[in-house]
């Protein structure tokens, strides 16, 4: 069995990085379509958002292990985003607190990863975390960063193409791939997967599966959220659940979102390094 704590910092930092929401599965700006950018960006936050999540891994045995976390993003008036997650559940891992700030090089160009501060309450301080040495699956889950990375937008490396329109289920849906723009440099990286194929529904444009396949094109996991899950909050539509199903490894982990909030007023000292210690 997978070692169910393993890597907390990563799964932690990587549903909170980029401009996220969990609707959300790829990067909306890269998107060359025009009709299919619109559709990716319509159930995003104006501004800030905060959620309730827990993430159930249930292992090739049928073990569940429980992870919960409160996710609170906002984007900044310098048009750069910050998110704070804090571990709400087990309880031997609660307390600590994941901050992830979009960064500019001294140049002034954006830093495609962004920079992590983890706090402790057993170390009783905070310390910067490299995004690039979190591989592997996190949190013994079945998401690893460059499942993160592509979900919430973060993986600015690649290339998006809208294919052919399908039918999926009896729904009409618009399909998106994903491949890296240099895929030697991408597998230096650490990077598995050759291409990713993502098919949103098209009238409520929410991401109803992603497919990630490896060399030799070998769907490896898929991501996926069935109607039953899938409501409508005010104006946006939002996939409350999804399964992620790892093939190779005959396990899965359902992401549940527990409560969601659009554009509250977050005020900006809940995102500074100095506000970790006091948990607020």
């Amino acid at each position: 069995m997978r070692n169910r704590y393993r890597n907390l910092i990563g799964v932690l930092a990587l549903i909170g990085a980029g401009g996220i929401n969990s609707a959300l599965a790829t990067n909306c700006a890269l998107i060359t379509d025009e009709a299919a950018r619109a559709c990716c960006d319509r159930n995003l936050p104006e501004q800030s958002m905060r959620q309730q999540i827990r993430l159930a891994v249930i292992d090739e045995k049928g073990t569940v292990s429980d992870i919960g976390a409160k996710l609170s993003w906002k984007r900044f008036d310098d048009g750069q985003a910050r998110a704070r997650v804090d571990i709400t559940a087990p309880a031997r891992q609660a307390g600590t607190i994941v901050l992830l700030t979009e960064r500019e090089s001294e140049q002034g160009e954006e830093v495609p990863e962004p920079e992590v501060v983890i706090y402790k309450p057993s170390e009783r301080r905070d310390r910067l975390v490299t995004v690039s040495a979190l591989s592997g699956e996190m949190f013994g889950t079945d998401f690893s960063y460059e499942d993160f990375a592509h979900f919430y937008g973060t993986d600015k490396e690649v290339d998006i193409v809208r294919l052919a329109d399908e039918q999926l289920d009896g729904r009409a849906v618009v399909v998106l791939q994903s491949t890296p723009k240099d895929f030697d440099a991408a597998f230096d990286r650490g990077s598995i997967y050759a291409r990713i194929v993502t098919r949103f529904d098209a009238a409520q444009c929410v991401p109803i599966s992603t497919q990630f396949y490896e060399e030799g094109d070998e769907l490896r996991k898929e991501l996926t959220a069935t109607s039953e899950h899938i409501k409508q909050l005010d104006e946006r539509w939002i996939p409350y659940e999804m399964v992620m199903t790892d093939l190779a490894e005959e396990s899965k982990t359902a992401l549940t979102i527990e409560s969601i909030e659009f554009d509250p007023g977050i005020k900006d000292r809940v995102f500074s390094r100095s506000s970790l210690k006091r948990g607020r």
